[in-house]
């Protein structure tokens, strides 16, 4: 396997560990807060600890996986963004996260 494959692969399963552990943890939040802490078992409570140590785990690796990425293809990521397209999807991407980002936080406040 080679390098670049090896970094895809893996980002490919820590996003997918990561979108499947955050929903799960989501839904488990506003099950757990809609019934109170009182009534849980101890076994849900270590599977959710499980569950949130594998997101911060698969989003630490993400991460680093995804710094090696952009090094291995500085080049053509500048080459993408000197276009006009590329400018503008790199601020429509960031506009759309900006925008979730704040319906999240006025979901949860509400």
């Amino acid at each position: 396997m080679n390098y670049r494959s090896f970094i895809s692969v893996s980002m490919l399963i820590f996003i997918a560990v990561l979108v499947l552990t955050g929903f799960i943890i989501e839904v488990a939040e506003a099950i757990v807060y809609a019934d109170g802490f009182a009534q849980i078992p101890a076994y849900l409570l270590f599977i959710m600890s499980f569950l949130t140590a594998a997101h911060v785990i698969s989003g630490v690796c993400f991460a680093a996986l995804s710094t090696f990425h952009i090094i291995k293809n500085w080049n053509a990521l500048k080459n993408h963004l000197k276009t006009k397209n590329g400018k503008a999807l790199a601020l429509l991407w960031l506009l759309i996260v900006a925008f979730l980002a704040l319906l999240v936080a006025f979901i949860k406040e509400s």
